[in-house]
């Protein structure tokens, strides 16, 4: 892939990374713990700043400003897991590993109150709500396609529709997100695992060859 020698836009992957993923890591973790706590409102490029140990200067040269760096914030809450290449092989896996580690955070993980905040501000910001739809859209259209993957695979059910299953799946998905917002107890922790796995239960090839020989 050739060299980008032009500097990239404001607010592309590629403007937006510190001289570290270790360092861009951190500034976003406290990106989304100002935002959980202070709303997007009450935070300023300076408290990042002050807070992640950062010049507002450098900060304001690799994002411009506060709303490229909320949606770099966003973006980066997307990109895949760490451990994605254990699942390799199998698209099934890859789909549970995404749907489990979207909704089923770490209980110290601050992403989901910046999301809800995000979500709130982006009703008076069109450019923030129209992101986050096409973030919503991407996401949907990568998941249908590792259905398709894992039909391919024998691993999904060729019965289904993989554009319908995914919608719904995502959309039962962030319905988990906003009530573990509302209740973060650890039994509505508990009551969204038994939900997705029950999903994806009827979401397996294995779960209908089961049904077809019980009706012979």
């Amino acid at each position: 892939m050739p060299r980008i020698t032009k500097k990239p836009a404001a607010g592309s992957e590629e403007s937006s990374r510190p001289k570290t993923l270790k360092r861009r890591k951190e500034l976003l973790g406290v990106v989304y713990e100002a935002v959980s706590e202070h709303g997007v409102d009450g935070v300023t490029m300076r408290r990042i700043g002050q807070t992640a140990g950062i010049s507002t200067g450098t900060i304001n040269y690799h994002f411009k400003n506060k709303h490229n760096l909320l949606i770099a914030a966003l973006e980066a809450a997307y990109e895949l897991p760490e451990d994605w290449e254990v699942y390799k092989g199998s698209p099934f896996s890859q789909l549970q590993r995404l749907v489990l580690g979207y909704v089923l955070r770490a209980p110290r993980d601050r992403f989901w109150r910046f999301w809800i905040n995000y979500t709130a501000h982006g009703t008076r910001d069109d450019e923030m709500r129209r992101h986050q739809n096409d973030r919503y859209e991407r996401q949907l259209k990568f998941w249908v396609s590792l259905l398709r993957d894992g039909i391919a695979a024998g691993e999904v059910d060729a019965n289904i529709d993989p554009d319908i299953a995914a919608n719904e799946l995502l959309l039962i998905a962030q319905g988990l997100v906003v009530r573990q917002l509302q209740l973060p107890t650890q039994a509505t922790r508990d009551e969204a695992r038994t939900i997705l796995s029950e999903r994806f239960d009827l979401l397996s090839a294995k779960k209908s060859a089961r049904q077809a020989a019980a009706s012979h």
